[in-house]
């Protein structure tokens, strides 16, 4: 079947997903991996938030307190963010000795240690923070192009690139300050370029550090490489990814013993709260509904392509590498497992979806190696859907204050807010997007580039 009319010549005909394209030139190979992440990188460094929800902005006052004293446990008291905050205890843990710690998964303060240490600002601030995340972020986005390049043609593996760059939260959530959505995002495209290329001990080692994003998100890790070492035969596979993975959960205890005097690698989360949630709401449809359904964090009002390409991917799904379907029954399950232990509404002050990136993220390569099963309607739908897209997420992304409270997220949806009550500011932006897209569709009709890339 034809490929999916990508855009103005942007792509010649899919191959088939389990056909590896012939190598570009090593030259070739290591500088267009370098230049998009340095673009990418760019933009999303651009777009940081300094003032970010204080799920990021605590981790990075106890990174910066760890960079700067190398005491895990900061003065509470020296973060006035937290003093009159109403629901202040979500983001407090008691330590074993007593002392109030901040409460966060390891990953998202270990990760930005670093860039403090670096910095060493003198006063806490989210910017180093926000660079670790949007570098963390892009190195993902590579690892997702690197994984498409081998399957795809070029103009075809950046353009899924692109929008999984753009046109998801990745940009706005995981992009934008260190949530534990930056690890594991990282961790999911880790781990599918990782088994793309049969290195197990590496699937582990991104399953690991998902884990330490998110630690029921351990879950994803587990069923790809259990799932693919049944589907294939070769129990070995799931020995060296449980192995590296098991390791860097026994890094994850350590960390939690320095930090908290618990060897327990859910010290940095009130456990009890999600047991208490998983006992009372285990079953509660309209609460799940709302990863779907809700106007501002429903996944279907942000993420429309997965109407377009979804059945594609289903007629395509026999097809597709075993990995890769393993990879979403992997995250169907952390989602499912996310909804019985907590909202489905992931807080206050971000933009889009939240809770549900994991999913979109390990569904991204399906629905890419699948493209080229669009019937005759999607592809003529896919271009304005994936325009559309984008020019959703990058107001949100480049501003920080089109947010919807999380008391009326059923009803309202941030960006239609934007249109409706704040037009002067969210149309230039929208101008802005639509511009931007329109540069890069005519650089990539340019002769020279075209013949660029088709070299490589």
């Amino acid at each position: 079947m034809a490929a999916p009319d990508l855009g103005p010549d942007l792509g010649p005909a899919v191959r088939h997903p389990r056909t590896r394209l012939p190598r570009p030139r090593p030259r070739a190979r290591v500088l267009l991996p370098l230049v998009l992440f340095l673009v990418v990188g760019g933009v999303y460094a651009l777009t940081v938030s300094r003032d970010p929800s204080p799920d990021a902005f605590t981790a990075d006052f106890a990174a910066w307190h760890i960079a700067r004293t190398g005491d895990p446990v900061p003065d509470i008291g020296d973060f006035p963010l937290l003093d009159d905050n109403i629901i202040r205890d979500t983001w407090i843990v008691e330590t074993v000795d007593g002392r109030e710690a901040v409460g966060r998964a390891p990953g998202v303060i270990a990760a930005v240690v670093p860039a403090y240490w670096i910095a060493a600002p003198s006063g806490i601030s989210a910017v180093p923070g926000g660079i670790t995340a949007a570098l963390l972020s892009a190195l993902a986005i590579t690892l997702f192009f690197l994984l498409l390049r081998d399957r795809l043609p070029l103009r075809t593996a950046l353009v899924g690139t692109g929008l999984l760059a753009f046109g998801t939260p990745v940009w706005s959530v995981s992009a934008d300050a260190i949530w534990p959505h930056t690890l594991t995002t990282l961790g999911i495209l880790g781990m599918a370029w990782a088994a793309d290329r049969d290195r197990w001990w590496l699937v582990g080692l991104f399953g690991g550090l998902t884990l330490w994003g998110r630690l029921h998100a351990a879950l994803i890790c587990a069923v790809l490489g259990a799932g693919v070492a049944w589907t294939r035969r070769r129990p070995a596979i799931a020995l060296r990814a449980g192995a590296v993975a098991a390791a860097m959960l026994a890094l994850m205890s350590c960390w939690t013993r320095w930090m908290y005097g618990r060897w327990d690698p859910t010290s940095g989360y009130r456990a009890a709260d999600f047991a208490d949630n998983a006992t009372g709401h285990a079953f509660d449809v309209v609460d799940h509904l709302g990863f779907v359904l809700a106007a501002d964090r429903g996944l279907l009002w942000w993420a429309p392509l997965l109407v377009v390409l979804g059945p594609a991917a289903w007629r395509n799904r026999h097809e597709l590498p075993d990995w890769s379907r393993w990879l979403v029954i992997g995250a169907a399950s952390y989602l499912i497992g996310q909804a019985v232990l907590n909202r489905f509404s992931g807080g206050d002050q971000f933009y889009g979806y939240r809770t549900s990136l994991e999913l979109v993220v390990a569904l991204a390569p399906a629905l890419a190696l699948s493209a080229h099963r669009m019937g005759e309607r999607a592809r003529r739908w896919f271009p304005a859907v994936a325009v559309l897209q984008v020019v959703l997420i990058a107001p949100g992304a480049i501003r920080n204050d089109f947010h919807t409270s999380v008391a009326d997220v059923w009803w309202r949806n941030a960006f239609l807010d934007a249109l409706v009550r704040r037009p002067l500011e969210l149309v230039p932006l929208v101008l802005l997007t639509l511009g931007a897209i329109a540069v890069v569709l005519v650089i990539a009709r340019t002769e020279r580039v075209a013949r660029l890339l088709d070299r490589e």
